[in-house]
């Protein structure tokens, strides 16, 4: 008996020791546990519970309207409506494939855009798309009528750019539409997010930072498929600063009604501040179809077509000034003491130079005339005449000092700076020398290309008395004056100025501009035409539209005491005078509120000047320039 109850003691304290070790691993274990469950609530609790409330919790930005844009009277060019927004929402995006096309059942809309728009979103949660911009009262009551079938879909309602005067202002005010990936990573868009409406072109680009607003915030709460139940918490956003623009609406709706149909461009300025009153380049597009987001197809369409909508023609079009460039010729032979206004010269229909026999654009010739005579008549033999005086150097210096071949520091973006041929152009481009023919290129306006608003800036020096100008729109931000360089006073003599002016008077009196003579009011212009082909390109191609030259007029009136100058380019208009001309004319006729006396209008007077087709003689040898026999009627 006593063996058994020892043997019976040790199985017991055997299996005693494995009870206690087990009891130990377990103890081990549960404060293993405890030690966990500590450091997941103590430690790491903010960390979960921010994650189960994001969760649970939703951050919905509100987007903020953009500040309104005013003309200079206080009449409104762009604002912000209500509109509606179809969007869906769901925690994945491969879970909203059926509820699109249950969608589109409902509401007229393109499942497979919406699909492509998810595929280019980054990660595998989204929080809303847009399934349909600016919906209609019809689909907004659809959707809300099924709300309870449909959960993921929901209303937004949101600002939406608005622009009454649509294409009349297109380039100039620009149009908004969703940040791009580009600008996403460029700093002017430092912390903004994806889906962001900024600007995009215009005005609207220019001034981003400063007509946004600042978002407000929708928490909502969702339930485990991302569907919203309720609303947390609201922040109302904070509305853009409004903003005033150098824009007349009234000139601006003059210049829409006189380019109707035409294409090409129009800039009116205050010539002694700068300010933009009107602004015009056409074929334009419709900045309200981009408000709402651009089809895909509408954008290629756009970017196809050859008439170029998207073009901003004052600040990217490059054209020959033609015969316009004559005023540089002259304020820089007057200010350098080459001529006189009294320095005559002969015209007998063409020059021989260098070797080479260029023609006039009046095979007759205008005779003798002075630099008055030789501007109103736009005869291009005086003008050769003036360039060989003046040299390449001295033409080149005084091109640059009137702002060509730079931008003009216009408020928009993208401008374009031009080029101007001259010595170092051709050896840095060409690694060749100038030949002196060359000069008589330059002096007629044909071997450069300048853009409307640069050759605006030159009729404006005449009219101001000297000054360079920068050529702007905004006024104001916010109340706030928006301050620009003032104009640079180039140091030209008064009676240089003088001359001029009273050369671009002749020009609209009794020359080749007659077209915009106003009853009561002087008009200063001056004529030109751009080629755009060869001339015997030309003479196979006579209806050919797209081998017309362009016509140009720039003018300011009234020329005592200038309030405008003006630059008028009509693309493939044939000679300035009678494409160009009338345009202008037609436009500071409403703008003044007088009669347009010009030929063609009541009543018209006697057979004013026309610039033929120049031809030019055989030449004795081969130029070496070509734009040498290529000059242009005005």
């Amino acid at each position: 008996m006593g063996t058994a109850r020892v043997r019976i003691y040790e199985d017991l304290r055997t299996v005693q020791r494995r009870v206690g070790v087990v009891q130990a691993l377990v103890a081990l274990v549960l404060a293993g546990l405890l030690v966990y469950f500590w450091h997941l609530q103590v430690i790491r609790g903010k960390y979960f519970r921010d994650l189960a409330e994001n969760n649970r919790i939703r951050a919905l930005p509100i987007p903020a309207p953009r500040g309104p844009l005013f003309d200079r009277k206080g009449r409104i060019l762009a604002e912000n409506r209500s509109s509606f927004n179809v969007v869906v929402t769901s925690e994945r995006k491969d879970g909203l494939g059926g509820a699109l096309e249950r969608l589109s059942r409902l509401i007229s809309f393109d499942p497979a855009e919406v699909r492509e728009r998810l595929n280019n979103t980054q990660g595998p949660r989204f929080r809303t798309v847009v399934v349909k911009a600016d919906a209609s009262d019809e689909d907004v009551a659809t959707i809300e009528a099924r709300r309870l079938e449909e959960p993921e879909a929901s209303v937004d309602v949101v600002p939406l750019r608005s622009y009454p005067l649509g294409v009349g202002l297109a380039h100039s005010l620009g149009y908004v539409g969703e940040i791009s990936d580009r600008q996403l990573e460029s700093g002017a868009f430092e912390k903004l997010e994806a889906g962001s409406i900024v600007g995009q072109a215009g005005v609207e680009l220019q001034y981003n930072r400063e007509l946004m607003g600042r978002d407000g915030l929708r928490r909502i709460v969702v339930n485990s498929r991302g569907v919203e139940v309720t609303e947390a918490e609201r922040k109302a956003p904070l509305d853009g600063p409004p903003a005033t623009l150098t824009i007349d609406l009234d000139l601006q709706a003059a210049v829409v009604e006189a380019m109707a149909g035409k294409s090409g461009s129009v800039v009116a300025i205050d010539p002694n501040s700068g300010e933009i009153l009107a602004y015009l380049s056409t074929p334009a597009f419709d900045p309200n179809a981009f408000s709402s987001g651009i089809k895909a197809s509408e954008w290629a369409e756009l970017l196809k077509d050859p008439e170029k909508p998207l073009m901003n023609r004052p600040i990217q079009g490059g054209y020959a000034p033609g015969s316009t460039f004559k005023l540089v010729d002259a304020l820089a032979a007057l200010q350098e003491r080459v001529i006189t206004p009294q320095t005559k010269f002969n015209c007998p229909g063409y020059l021989s130079v260098y070797n080479t026999v260029i023609r006039c654009h009046k095979e007759s010739g205008h005779g003798t005339v002075d630099m008055t005579q030789a501007i109103a008549l736009s005869c291009n033999v005086y003008f050769y005449n003036v360039g060989i005086r003046l040299e390449i150097e001295r033409l080149s210096r005084y091109a640059h000092m009137l702002g060509f071949a730079q931008p003009t520091g216009v408020d928009l973006p993208h401008e374009l700076p031009g080029l101007f041929q001259d010595p170092e152009w051709k050896m840095r481009t060409q690694q060749a020398r100038w030949f002196p023919a060359e000069t008589v290129s330059v002096a007629i306006g044909q071997a450069m290309s300048v853009t409307p608003i640069q050759l605006l800036r030159v009729a404006a020096v005449v009219a101001n008395g000297g000054k360079l100008v920068t050529p702007h729109f905004m006024k104001a931000v916010g109340g706030r004056p928006v301050d620009f360089p003032a104009p640079k006073d180039l140091g030209f003599r008064p009676e240089v100025i003088a001359a001029v002016r009273e050369a671009m008077l002749s020009v609209v009196s009794e020359g080749t501009g007659m077209r915009a003579k106003l009853e009561g009011i002087q008009v200063a212009g001056k004529t030109g035409s751009a080629q755009v082909v060869t001339h015997a390109r030309l003479e196979t191609n006579k209806h050919a539209r797209e081998y017309q030259p362009h016509g140009w007029f720039v003018c300011f009136a009234p020329a005592e005491n200038p309030k405008v100058a003006m630059v008028v380019m009509v693309e493939h208009g044939t000679a300035g005078g009678t494409s160009a001309a009338p345009v202008g004319g037609q436009i500071l006729s409403r703008y003044f509120g007088v009669r347009a006396i010009g030929p063609g209008m009541t009543p018209p007077p006697d057979n004013p000047p026309v610039e033929p087709s120049p031809q030019p003689l055989r030449a004795q040898v081969a130029p070496p320039s070509p734009a040498l026999a290529q000059a242009r009627p005005n």
